[in-house]
C-alpha cells in the first residue's frame, strides 16, 4: 500500500513541477496561436531529403514538417494584441541540375513525355509539397524558394486565420506558382504544460501562364487543399509532436498525399527550443513503398 502511495505521490509531484516548468519557460504546447504582442522569435530549419536510393540528394535551409507553412529562416513578430506578422525564405542545394528531376520530352511532344530522369520525389513526377503548395526545383543546383509572408489573427484562444502570399523566387518554367494561402489554425490546451491538440486546414489558390509548350502548367489556376491535425506533449522541458496531414490539388484534380511528421525537442530557456523532426512525405504513393520518401528537418527557435 505504502509504494503504490509513493508511486502516486511521485506522479503529483513530476506533474506539479512540470506545470511550474510551465509556466516558467513558455512551455511548447501551451504555445498560442498567434506571438503575444512585443514578442518575436527568429526560427532557422536544416533541411535533408532522405528518399530511397537518394539520400542527402537534397538538402539545405528548409522544412519538411507537416505543419511549417513557413520554413527555412522564419522571423515572426506579434506587432498587435493577437496579431502576428511573419516571414520566410527556403534555400535547397541539390546534387545533380534540377533538370534532372523533372519530366522530360526528347521531342517536344506531350506524347513523348518521360519520367524524371532520377531522384522523382514523393508524388513519381518531381513534384515536391510544402505544406500543401506544389514545388519543382529548377535548373541548377541552387534554389532559393519560396519567400512566404503571412498575417495572422487569433480571434480566440483556441481559432485563429491567416492569410500568406507564396512568391516563388524560382519560377521554374511557371511550375512553381505564386499565390495565396488562407489558412484556419486551431489549438486546444488539454492539459496546461504536459499537452494540446492542433489542427488547420488551408486552401491555396495559385496562379501560372499556360502556353502550348508540353512542360507547361495544366492551368492557370490551381486549387490546393491541405490541412494536419496532430498531438503535442511534453514533460519537463522535452516535447514530443505527432502529426499527420492530407493534401491534394482540388481543380484541375490530382491524386491526394498523406505526409506524416514525429517532432522531437527540447525547451533549454524561455528563449530556446532545440528540435528534431522526421517526416513521411507520402505514406499513400502511386509507386513504391511508404516509407521510401522521407526526410529529416533540423531546427532552433530562439524568442526576443
Amino acid at each position: 500500500m505504502s509504494s503504490r502511495l509513493s508511486i502516486f505521490a511521485g506522479l503529483a509531484v513530476l506533474f506539479i513541477a512540470n506545470v511550474g516548468l510551465a509556466q516558467a519557460v513558455y512551455y511548447y504546447p501551451d504555445r498560442p496561436i498567434t506571438m503575444p504582442k512585443g514578442t518575436s522569435q527568429a526560427s532557422v530549419n536544416l533541411f535533408v531529403d532522405l528518399q530511397k536510393g537518394f539520400e542527402g540528394e537534397a538538402f539545405g535551409v528548409g522544412s519538411g514538417l507537416v505543419n511549417d507553412r513557413a520554413n527555412g529562416l522564419v522571423f515572426r513578430a506579434g506587432v498587435l494584441k493577437n496579431f502576428e506578422l511573419g516571414m520566410s525564405l527556403a534555400f535547397h542545394y541539390t546534387m545533380s541540375d534540377g533538370a534532372k528531376y523533372r519530366p522530360q520530352s526528347s521531342t517536344g511532344k506531350v506524347e513523348d513525355i518521360r519520367d524524371p530522369e532520377k531522384f522523382a520525389g514523393p508524388e513519381g513526377n518531381g513534384v515536391r509539397r510544402l505544406a500543401g503548395w506544389p514545388t519543382t526545383y529548377g535548373n541548377g543546383s541552387s534554389h532559393l524558394n519560396p519567400l512566404y509572408l503571412y498575417a495572422r489573427y487569433a480571434f480566440l484562444d483556441q481559432l485563429g486565420l491567416e492569410f500568406g502570399l507564396l512568391v516563388p523566387t524560382d519560377p521554374c518554367d511557371g511550375l512553381n506558382r505564386p499565390g495565396f494561402r488562407l489558412g484556419v489554425p486551431v489549438k486546444y490546451v488539454i492539459f496546461p504544460g504536459l499537452l494540446s491538440i492542433h489542427a488547420r486546414p488551408d486552401l491555396l489558390i495559385t496562379f501560372a501562364s499556360v502556353s502550348d509548350h508540353w512542360n507547361s502548367p495544366e492551368s492557370t489556376v490551381l486549387l490546393t487543399f491541405y490541412a494536419d491535425a496532430g498531438i503535442t506533449f511534453s514533460l519537463l522541458g522535452l516535447f514530443l509532436d505527432v502529426s499527420v496531414a492530407y493534401g491534394t490539388d482540388v481543380y484541375p484534380y490530382h491524386k491526394g498525399h498523406v505526409p506524416m511528421t514525429f517532432l522531437l525537442g527540447y525547451t533549454f530557456s524561455p528563449y530556446v527550443d532545440l528540435y528534431a523532426g522526421f517526416t513521411l512525405a507520402n505514406m499513400i504513393p502511386k509507386d513504391g513503398k511508404p516509407a521510401d520518401a522521407r526526410n529529416l528537418t533540423l531546427g532552433i527557435n530562439v524568442r526576443y
